[in-house]
């Protein structure tokens, strides 16, 4: 039983053990650096000697825990007692009898319950069932294993596991070649699913006992959903690599390979590491000294841009929205020295000791009602405000009167581009802001912008060839790209699951071709091969009219700076000819790097015309330096200290005013 956090779950899970028929057992109980007092909770139980608890000072994770466990049992077979689930009182007796009259068998499974569900004929399998993918999978375990189609992206169980833990019991003849992986070798929520594989491809022999024997428990802080990631009341799908290293307080300086079965990958050791060798001569200190920064919120993307702060001398430290979405950006982070201040405990004491010059709270909406608490706790601090979401999430999460008040109190607004500083004066009825910097505060570091340029497929095989690094938002027929000889390259495992079926038609076709993601380091190699990029592909409805705009009209999506550092322009639907103004239509055509279209055979024509795209490269080439975040730091500091001085040469007590 190795447990982290779950003292309010770990009585039920014991008593269950203490129920059981079969009384010839012992628990190897490993209290993985819970700081929650977890075995005060059962001090009452750990005086049965057939209960023995290990205690680590800090989060080790849960293959470590699981081997360390195994690693102590004494017993002849193992089972698996989570500490948030719960044995039927005949569960061991069962999985014992299967193991003991089969020496063939090497590990027997008992069914499972899924959370609090009746056991009544009429439940739904999926409540009541052999194995986590239900019935059919029994006898053809390795099959079920290998063939579970891919999860819907709001899906919460999305690692195709078979069995959960609380299932099984197991001989241990093969306990040293089938170790349960380490968080720094591999954190996914498929481990378990990864070693009943692993079981299987060594020749061991699973079965099912024939009923429902225990009771897995759903709950949020399951380890798979915070992996994986899960529903919010919003809707949101929040978790990911953020919430994970902040649930287990995983310290600086522990790279974690981060391999969730669905979602945004990275090996944390090999990005840093690239990283750092590229940051060597990267920045300069300020010269006017350092400010002392409080970073609040989130990050959005290219979290790496701190780095790059703290090398010019400045001292951050970090607030970070507790329940991030899958693809965001907050810290704990394992490089640097940003210091981290929980909500948990006296946060507000904690910024006092840090006395920052400025707080600096964005970037997305989940991130808004945190920026709220920090600003009405009134430090003695100028607040900006960096907002970079649509305005529509505000209305339909009820937000907007927050940010509205943040907008109005704050000290400093930063805006992504002039169409959303507009925007919001319309909307707030503030045609001058005095105060403000218009910058999209997520753009990556140059070191990332290599002169490491690919010659063109094209040049190669004479067709054309167009990458996609997110998400494709161009639903057209696939046909009308194979008649315009259109090939579309899609960059990330996690945007392939995305399609919800239209990319496997493409692969059909031999025009579309999958890619793994393509790291930073790589953007410039990888990306620089084919003739332009695919942004977000949308009909505009504004008319001209920003305040009618939508977000898809107002944004700039993530991917223009790493089409930026490759060099090739940008592909975008023509929404300017009917009238509509978009901020990425608006800054493609100012820079000279935009593919518009307003039909798929006419785009064909359009990258055919190598003048044409080869001049939108060179001129994406002359100003990719623009993309970088090196390049904003001195306008974004200098506002800092602007702002600062703003604050400094009024009173306090007068209140915020815009």
């Amino acid at each position: 039983m190795p447990t982290y956090r779950q003292r309010s779950f770990i009585r039920r899970a014991i008593d269950s053990l203490l129920a059981q028929t079969r009384t010839d057992w012992e628990l190897v109980l490993v209290n993985d650096g819970s700081p929650d007092q977890t075995l005060d909770a059962i001090e009452d139980m750990l005086v049965d000697d057939r209960i023995r608890a290990f205690r680590n000072e800090r989060n080790t994770g849960l293959g470590a825990a699981l081997n360390q466990a195994t690693a102590q049992a004494r017993g002849r077979y193992i089972a698996y007692l989570p500490s948030d689930d719960v044995y039927h009182s005949d569960h061991l007796a069962r999985l014992v009898e299967r193991l003991d009259e089969d020496p063939d068998v090497y590990l027997a499974y008992g069914g499972v319950r899924k959370g609090f569900s009746s056991i009544s004929p009429d439940d739904p399998d999926w409540l009541r069932s052999a194995t986590l993918l239900g019935d059919g999978a029994v006898g053809r375990e390795a099959e079920a294993l290998a063939t579970r189609a891919p999860a819907e992206w709001d899906d919460s169980f999305k690692s195709g596991n078979l069995l959960a833990l609380v299932q099984v019991a197991h001989r241990r003849s093969l306990e040293t070649v089938v170790r349960w992986p380490t968080r720094t070798e591999r954190t996914s929520d498929g481990i378990e699913a990864d070693h009943w594989r692993e079981l299987l491809a060594h020749g061991a022999v699973f079965s099912y006992i024939g009923k429902p024997t225990c009771q897995w428990t759903q709950h949020p802080y399951q380890r798979h959903r915070i992996i994986g990631g899960r529903p919010n009341e919003f809707g949101r799908m929040v978790g990911g690599l953020a919430m994970y290293r902040s649930y287990h307080g995983i310290e600086r300086g522990t790279y974690l390979n981060w391999q969730p079965t669905q979602g945004f990958k990275v090996d944390e050791r090999a990005r840093s590491a690239d990283l750092h060798a590229s940051l060597a001569s990267a920045a300069q200190p300020d010269p006017r000294g350092g400010l002392r920064i409080l970073v609040v919120g989130d990050l959005g993307f290219n979290p790496e841009r701190l780095m790059l702060l703290e090398q010019q001398g400045h001292q951050l430290a970090g607030i970070w929205t507790p329940e991030p979405e899958l693809w965001m950006v907050t810290g704990p982070f394992p490089w640097g020295n940003i210091r981290d201040i929980p909500l948990a405990g006296d946060w507000r004491a904690a910024v006092r000791d840090f006395a920052p010059d400025v707080i600096y709270a964005g970037l997305g909406w989940p991130s808004m009602p945190l920026a709220h608490q920090i600003l009405d706790a009134g430090f003695d601090a100028p607040f900006v405000l960096h907002f970079k979401e649509g305005p529509g999430y505000l209305y339909r999460h009820g937000l907007w009167p927050a940010v509205s008040d943040l907008m109005e109190r704050s000290d400093g607004r930063v805006y992504f581009n002039d169409e959303y500083r507009q925007w919001f004066a319309s909307a707030l009825g503030r045609q001058t802001d005095p105060n403000h910097l218009v910058m999209d505060g997520e753009r990556p570091l140059r070191a990332w912008f290599t002169d490491d340029f690919a010659p063109k497929l094209s040049a190669a095989d004479g067709e054309i060839h167009t990458a996609c690094t997110g998400r494709w938002l161009c639903r057209n027929d696939w046909r009308e790209f194979v008649e315009a000889g259109i090939h579309v390259h899609i960059y990330g495992e996690v945007f392939h699951d995305l399609a919800y079926g239209h990319i496997p038609a493409g692969v059909d076709t031999g025009y579309v071709h999958l890619h793994p993601t393509v790291q930073p380091v790589d953007w410039v190699r990888e990306l620089s091969r084919y003739d332009a990029g695919w942004l977000h592909i949308f009909e505009s409805n504004n008319r001209g009219e920003l305040r009618t705009a939508t977000w898809s009209d107002l944004n700039y999506p993530g991917r223009i700076a790493t089409y930026a550092a490759a060099g090739i322009p940008w592909i975008m639907r023509d929404n300017a000819s009917a009238g509509n103004v978009t901020a990425v239509e608006n800054l493609a055509a100012k820079l000279g790097v935009g593919i518009p279209f307003n039909s798929i055979s006419e785009l064909g024509g359009s990258l055919r015309d190598r003048d044409r795209v080869d001049a939108a490269g060179r001129a994406m080439r002359s100003v990719r330096d623009e993309f970088t975040f090196d390049a904003q730091i001195p306008d974004l500091i200098s506002f800092f200290r602007r702002t600062i001085a703003r604050f400094a040469g009024r009173s306090h007590a007068a209140g915020r005013t815009w």
